[in-house]
């Protein structure tokens, strides 16, 4: 044994062992029999695999084993009271081959096959890790596993992907790796056009290493690639199998929920607070304020964007500060090199995102890495440089300054440098032939080829220099503060895996997302009770503030909230009856005194509140200032503190402005119109009010000497008042807010907000000219002497004319493209991008007129409901968003797809038999269920199905059946596809 670990140290590394029990007894309540006690007693340490990169299940970092396998393990040591030696170093073939020949106990996070079963004995699964292909983002050729026939696909040697492969899809070319961070980077240097493995592996691997390049998509459904993991034991000690399967069937729920939160769920904890000891307080009390440097262009670690440090470093130190009450300087500016001379005559006290070199050591004190991006080479994409050693006489663009001069000048003198102020100056010289390549890091060369359109580059190598740690991101500390490295290495250790992941998240692919609701409106036995007793509510309006709303010819409610008010009635099942008023003031008046309900449309002001109650805002418009047409436009209203501006009166907007902008001179006017006509006579700067009754009064006043010269920071947001004594009413409008749907807000923009513009003669004008030319005429013999000033008045109004009519044009331009705008809008889900309903609605029926057999599709989201409640509507947006795209990457050209509502999709499969719909109905549950969906990790889909195959069918008749079956899906336990009864889909 000793000559073993003698050996093995130099082979791998021999981790101390973890100590499982102080009382290394066994637990009582397993059912061990006496011989296995006595086994346990004898073998008391268990030599255990530990890999180096395949997080979140078994890792290496930071000197220790880490992962949910490793802890999953600790646990089970723990309550058979033995000790755990794990071995970290070798590849996963290796690994197997030590097993197999007795120098390693146990594997973990291992899958059975035929040919393992000879040599290793397995337990049961403890967990299953849906397997996924990773591919490059600009990848959209590979969809599943057919797709690799004749391609490159990397995976780690000797992993049981292998055996596989070569069996089953001999066509897939394969390249074998040592592990899969070096499989994913494969793909990622464009060495390898695919790698599979787990989907948490990919995500997590991805992630920590910065490979913002790749993406995971589905395309796995063959269970010859599921995978199960187990523990496997060498095959000479059968017993150990049995006591660990008797250990596996003692973990309770409870534990294995913690062992999951831990490592495989994305929530963010509550940051935690590092606690200074004496000497580190009286530091921070001496030095608050730490002057952090932050680069200008170094995306997406650390950047300088309108004057604001972004980025994952900066990200990272702002958590640092939070855990330990230091507030930052962040100092913008220099080079990379004056940072680093800022740094060593102590200007500077903190560098983000440096590399430990010997040279910087002597003037810098370095942390523990809090981040992994590799160094790559650059270059054109017909031009290719695999290794540094390749680049021997060529021409490198490098920044001044940065680790990789010091390697150059002293390995490899034969390199020609180029010297670039930053990567993208150093890419730019790649691109216009300056330097045949860049030496840069992968997520910064990634991050600004896309963001610069470079389509002519790409990352063709990996520089390997022997030295790792070259790729690990530090915080460098002035050298003079050695208590600060040790806060600073504390901080960086108490960042939990959810605070980073979601810094990840957000720089390595930050999309921002709209809100969306839920669907499927109920209501409680309260709400129920109550309109029971009163089933008709009545409400007050503003009597004319269109495009939003007005009373009509024979008291008839127009606009857009006549529109938002039926849509929400009708989801309540309430009926409506107005009361007509002669103002808002009026309006609201009655509101207040509850001589109606509700009012349609109001905004929450304190006065109001102590009287009514207000829903949710179920309509955002944007606050606009109304100004000259010659003025220039207004940029923010801290600008303004010299002019005067009206709001119009009722709607609390001169009380917030005055609050907001005390500085701000405002006055009150009766309504919008009144306002714009102050504006055109110039005794007004401008006229402040929501978009749509502001660009509605300005087209109906025929105000054209005025313009929108502005938006404001904030929306105006329009709520129902509700009467105070009845929440019921307030619960139940509330609800129905949440329910319209984007189709339905649409339609409503659509036919209230197009802009229409009447090209109309201006026959005033017409006969002023005939009658300026009768004139001249008449006067041509006697009048001569005034001919050249009634030509040049001509030449005045005709210029007027022509200015008149490019405005025109000018507007007409912008109605075109704003119906297109609109033309895109009627049809399409702003949310996910799919077709809305209504368009799908159409296509089915087209579809259905040609009386080809087709296949109709429903599509829900499982638990979409408790992923809104726990994660929040953001979250939920995105699980949306992500659908739509698995839904599109994974179905056919000619598929229809849209949103049929809420988290509920529609695909209609034209010229498809029911089997071959059943067929691709399970591809997409397959694909969703491997897609990894952020903080949310994983979701499931139901699907129901029906077939159409010749006359006799109504589109109504389709979706009811495929509804029932989607229904079916879900009671039966949910991810899963049902078919219609009436179609033959097996």
């Amino acid at each position: 044994m000793l000559l073993f670990t003698m050996c093995l140290g130099l082979f791998g590394v021999i981790n101390p062992v973890s100590a499982a029990s102080e009382s290394n007894e066994p637990a009582a309540d397993m059912g061990l029999t006496q011989q296995e006690k006595t086994w346990l007693k004898n073998h008391q340490t268990i030599r255990v695999h530990n890999e180096t990169s395949w997080g979140p299940f078994n890792y290496y970092e930071f000197g220790r084993p880490k992962g949910y396998s490793i802890e999953f393990m600790d646990l089970l040591a723990e309550k058979l009271g033995i000790q755990v030696q794990y071995i970290t170093g070798p590849s996963w073939g290796e690994f197997t081959n030590m097993l197999a020949n007795k120098d390693l106990d146990v594997m973990l996070n291992i899958v059975e096959t035929e040919d393992r079963s000879k040599f290793i004995l397995f337990t049961d699964p403890y967990f299953n890790n849906p397997p996924g292909i990773a591919v490059r983002d600009d990848n959209n050729e590979v969809r599943d596993l057919r797709d690799l026939n004749g391609r490159v696909l990397a995976i780690p040697k000797g992993f049981f992907y292998q055996e596989t492969i070569e069996k089953h899809y001999p066509g897939i070319q394969l390249l074998l790796v040592s592990d899969q961070l070096e499989a994913l980077k494969a793909v990622s240097f464009g060495h390898a056009d695919a790698t599979i493995s787990g989907v948490a592996v990919q995500n997590f691997v991805i992630r920590n290493h910065m490979l913002n390049n790749l993406k995971v998509i589905g395309g796995i459904d063959n269970p010859l690639f599921n995978i199960d993991l187990r523990i496997g034991i060498r095959n000479d000690w059968g017993i150990f199998q049995g006591i660990l399967q008797k250990a596996l069937r003692s973990v309770t729920g409870q534990e294995r929920d913690r062992l999951a939160r831990r490592w495989l769920s994305s929530g963010l904890q509550s940051t935690q607070v590092l606690q200074l000891d004496k000497d580190e307080k009286a530091f921070l009390e001496a030095n608050p304020v730490l002057r952090v440097h932050n680069e200008l262009n170094w995306p997406p670690f650390n950047f300088n964007e309108q004057g604001k440090p972004k980025g994952y470093s900066i990200d990272v130190m702002n958590l640092i500060a939070r855990k330990t009450g230091f507030r930052i300087e962040y100092i913008s500016g220099p080079s990379w090199g004056d940072f680093l001379a800022m740094t060593k005559d102590r200007q500077l006290d903190v560098m983000l995102n440096v590399v430990n070199t010997p040279e910087r050591r002597e003037y810098i004190r370095f942390t523990r890495p809090f981040a992994y991006n590799p160094n790559v080479i650059t270059s054109k994409k017909d031009q290719r440089y695999e290794s540094i050693d390749q680049l021997n006489g060529k021409t490198v663009a490098i920044t001044k300054g940065s680790f990789y001069e010091e390697v150059l000048t002293r390995d490899y003198p034969n390199i020609k440098i180029h010297y670039v102020e930053d990567v993208l100056d150093g890419l730019k010289a790649v691109s216009i032939g300056k330097a045949n390549a860049s030496l840069a890091e992968a997520a910064v060369v990634n991050h600004l080829i896309a963001r610069n359109l470079m389509n002519d580059l790409s990352i063709t190598g990996e520089v390997e220099l022997g030295q790792p740690d070259l790729a690990n991101l530090r915080i460098g500390v002035r050298s003079d503060w050695p208590i600060l490295q040790g806060i600073m290495d504390r901080a960086i250790e108490s960042i939990s895996r959810e605070e980073m992941a979601l810094i990840s998240k957000r720089w390595m692919g930050n999309e921002n997302y709209v809100a969306r609701p839920k669907n499927g409106m109920e209501l409680n036995e309260a709400e129920k009770a109550w309109l029971a007793n009163q089933p008709n509510i009545t409400f007050c309006a503003n009597p004319d503030w269109m495009p939003l709303e007005k009373i009509g010819q024979g008291g008839k409610h127009e606009g857009m909230v006549a529109d938002y008010l039926n849509l929400m009635a009708n989801q309540i099942g309430i009926g409506l009856t107005m009361v007509q008023t002669d103002s808002t003031s009026q309006s609201l008046q009655y509101a207040q005194n509850r001589r109606c309900d509700i009012m349609s449309a109001a905004f929450e002001t304190p006065e109001a509140a102590r009287q009514l109650n207000f829903t949710k805002p179920y309509l955002r418009l944007p606050l606009v200032i109304a100004i000259q047409e010659n003025a220039m436009f207004v940029d923010g209203l801290k600008s303004l503190d010299d002019q005067v501006i009206a709001v119009p009166s009722g709607y609390g907007l001169l009380n917030k402005l005055q609050q907001d902008y005390p500085s701000l001179k405002v006055i009150e006017v009766d309504d919008i119109t009144e306002g714009l006509r102050q504006v055109e006579e110039g005794r007004l700067f401008g006229m402040i009010g929501a978009i749509a009754p502001v660009g509605h009064a300005i087209r109906e006043g025929r105000f054209i000497n005025l313009k929108i010269g502005g938006r404001l920071d904030e929306d105006w947001k329009l709520a129902i008042a509700v009467r105070n004594d009845s929440p019921e009413l307030l619960s139940m409008f509330n609800k129905a807010t949440d329910y319209i749907t984007e189709e339905e807000r649409s339609r409503v923009f659509q036919r209230w907000v197009a802009v229409k513009f009447d090209q109309q003669v201006n026959y005033d004008l017409v006969w002023k000219i005939v009658a300026i030319i009768f004139v001249i005429m008449l006067g041509i013999v006697l009048w001569n002497w005034k001919l050249a000033r009634l030509n040049r008045a001509l030449k005045t109004e005709m210029g007027l004319r022509n200015a008149a009519e490019a405005r025109l044009q000018d507007a007409n331009d912008a109605l075109s493209s704003k119906n297109r705008e609109l033309s895109i809008l009627s049809t399409t889900d702003s949310l996910t991008g799919l077709s809305n309903r209504l368009y799908i609605e159409t296509q089915l029926n087209k579809v259905l007129d040609d009386d080809a057999t087709f296949v109709v599709m429903l599509l829900d989201i499982d638990h979409f409901k408790q992923i809104n409640d726990v994660y929040g509507h953001l979250e939920g947006d995105e699980v949306l968003k992500r659908v739509a795209t698995v839904l599109s990457q994974h179905s056919r050209e000619n598929d229809l797809i849209g949103r049929w509502g809420g988290e509920e999709f529609m695909l209609v499969l034209p010229n498809t038999s029911g089997s071959m719909g059943f067929r691709l109905a399970e591809k997409l549950r397959t694909a969703i269920a491997a897609e990894q969906f952020g903080e949310v990790d994983h979701v499931t889909a139901s699907i129901g199905l029906a077939e159409c195959h010749g006359p006799g069918n109504t589109a109504r008749q389709l979706v009811l059946r495929a509804d029932n079956a989607l229904y079916s899906a879900k009671s039966k336990g949910r991810n899963r596809v049902i078919a219609d009864i009436q179609s033959e889909l097996a």
